[in-house]
């Protein structure tokens, strides 16, 4: 049902439309609401990306539990000096023994560590996962909840602006106002109506992001509850090596230099020769005899490590701790220069809020105040008055894009250091 204004003036019916959008009042419907908290909840319960790295440690557990398990040992038997003609029983040598392979050289017990290492590793990818699905969660819900208050804003207004334009439109048919203000009007109208289009467009865009994020597989409509100006409270800036220890990326990189360094030492100790008993049972004839006699068989088994000292793997798995020295060293660097930069960027925006995004609004309301009290009084024309208003909607719009700028900086300052949710 549209409201009918029955006030004499054509300039008083603007008036109206001002005193309608001075409060930018979003109206919402019976919607599924989503605090950001259930957005991260949903995100680590519903990502098959992270159930996948729960998985890896899983496997690299299995493959600890195989390299505690001791080597099987080897079954033989044996007939020999068989020709035709013999009594088996009498004339055949048989051998029946097993070789137990012997892990006493330290091997059994680097091949534990490194599968431990390995475990240690998985963790912590894992870990590093969960908190960069988290990180992205933040990001997305704020810039959906940017979207979704932009949307909202130019929705009611284009909605409040077409009761004017029927108004105008109503007066233009009565001879009271000239042609071409009522251009003005349906021009400001379609300008609005085109951005309100493309901002629903945006937040449909951002809010499929959002639920990708999430692991949804339901993209119906969400309505964020998180207030754009929370995270008052302004954030102490920590010591660079609190933050060095709290972050995992450098914990993913010392893991894989420790696994690094026992697969060194593993590589190492493969050159030694592989030792094995041997035990077992012979029957064989005797000389002279015509029967034969059951006899007990031992010995031991050992490889020559004399053209094979495993020279190749041995320098590759040195490099390799090079390898991981110098990325835990990168590590280390991109760690900095990323906390500093978010710290920087953070006391940027939050200087924003304090000191312009504020003020901007402000200013907007008075300067949209003064245009329709001048045009009221005749002072000023209608364009005036439009350019008056437009300015203090796109101030209210630069507030929202502000305020989500600053907390995606909460977000990055709280992914510098090393903070988990």
């Amino acid at each position: 049902m549209k409201t009918i204004f029955r006030v004499a003036g054509p300039k008083f019916g603007v008036l109206i439309w001002f005193l309608i959008l001075a409060g930018f009042t979003p109206q919402c419907g019976a919607q599924a609401t989503l605090t950001l908290q259930e957005a991260i909840s949903k995100a680590l319960e519903s990502r098959a990306a992270l159930r996948a790295e729960a998985a890896r440690v899983s496997i690299a557990q299995g493959l600890e539990r195989q390299a505690r398990l001791i080597g099987n040992p080897t079954f033989q038997f044996e007939n020999q000096n068989l020709r035709s003609g013999q009594t088996y029983s009498r004339d055949v040598d048989t051998y029946a023994y097993l070789t137990q392979p012997l892990d006493i050289l330290g091997k059994r017990k680097q091949r534990i560590a490194v599968a431990s290492q390995g475990v240690a590793s998985s963790q912590a990818e894992y870990e590093l996962a969960r908190r960069q699905i988290v990180r992205d969660v933040k990001h997305a819900y704020w810039e959906v909840r940017g979207t979704q208050e932009i949307r909202e804003i130019l929705k009611a207004t284009v909605e409040n602006f077409q009761d004017i334009v029927d108004y105008h439109f109503a007066q233009f048919n009565a001879g009271a106002i000239p042609e071409q203000d009522l251009l003005r009007i349906r021009l400001e109208s379609e300008r609005l109506q085109i951005d309100a289009n493309l901002a629903s467009i945006e937040a449909t865009r951002s809010r499929v992001e959002l639920q990708r994020q999430m692991g949804q597989t339901d993209f119906s409509e969400l309505v964020l509850t998180e207030p754009l100006d929370s995270n008052a409270s302004p954030i102490s800036p920590l010591d660079i090596q609190q933050v060095l220890g709290q972050r995992v990326e450098i914990r993913v990189a010392k893991v894989a230099l420790e696994e690094a360094q026992a697969k060194a030492k593993f590589e190492d100790l493969s050159a030694r020769p592989d030792l094995s008993i041997l035990y077992g049972y012979k029957r064989t004839q005797l000389v002279d005899t015509n029967a034969g006699t059951n006899t007990a068989l031992a010995g031991i088994q050992i490889t020559l490590p004399t053209t094979d000292r495993n020279q190749g793997n041995r320098a590759a798995a040195d490099a390799e701790v090079h390898r991981q020295e110098q990325l835990l060293v990168e590590a280390g660097a991109e760690v900095r220069a990323d906390y500093f930069g978010a710290v920087q960027e953070y006391d940027l925006r939050r200087h924003e809020v304090i000191d312009t995004l504020h003020l901007l609004r402000e200013h907007g309301a008075t300067i949209s105040n003064i245009a329709r009290q001048a045009y009221q009084q005749g002072g000023t024309d209608l364009l005036r008055l439009l350019d008056a208003q437009r300015a203090r909607l796109d101030a209210e719009l630069a507030w929202v894009k502000g305020m989500v700028q600053y907390q995606l900086s909460v977000v990055s300052l709280q992914a510098a250091e090393g903070v988990s949710q």
